[in-house]
């Protein structure tokens, strides 16, 4: 695996959610203007089983119409991610990438590839049933690359319940 470069750019994870909006936000405050990339993963319909999408659409999934609407989206995503990032102060450019597996896996991908100095992401992304399909991305990526990585804590500073052994 390879290291992380201080001249390579920062890699910004962005899925549309108030909290990697925050997330960039934060780390425009933290770090100096530098080149970035606005990273988002979207992961094609197939990957998710037929099973899921087969009362929407009366058994019979058309996941090429389907990933299609998923890749616009993303796209527009993308754009406004990059939209804030600018505005924060970062030289940025969108980066859409489709995900063969998991989306952490996306993320430290385009990270090594890119000779990453700092990937920066939200502690909390989307809800509901995507997030518990992907179960922690930024936990995930922190725990799988060799990359610095800086996770930005959600805008309201509400914590995770501590399980019961861990209180003290």
């Amino acid at each position: 695996m390879s290291t992380a470069s201080s001249a390579g750019p920062l890699i910004l994870c962005y899925d549309g959610s108030e909290n990697a909006a925050h997330a960039i936000e934060r780390a425009a405050e933290l770090l100096s203007a530098r080149v970035a990339v606005v990273l988002t993963v979207w992961q094609p319909v197939a990957t998710m089983g037929s099973f899921a999408w087969a009362g929407a659409m009366g058994g019979v999934a058309d996941f090429t119409e389907l990933d299609r609407a998923a890749l616009e989206i993303n796209n527009r995503i993308a754009q406004q991610g990059v939209g804030i990032a600018r505005d924060a102060g970062f030289e940025a450019e969108p980066l859409g990438v489709q995900a063969a597996g998991a989306a952490w896996h996306a993320i430290v991908e385009v990270a090594q590839d890119h000779n990453a100095a700092l990937i920066v992401m939200g502690s909390r992304g989307l809800t509901g049933v995507r997030s518990a399909l992907m179960g922690s991305v930024s936990s995930a990526v922190v725990h799988h690359s060799d990359l610095p990585t800086l996770v930005i804590h959600r805008r309201d500073g509400a914590q995770p319940q501590r399980a019961p052994q861990d209180a003290r």
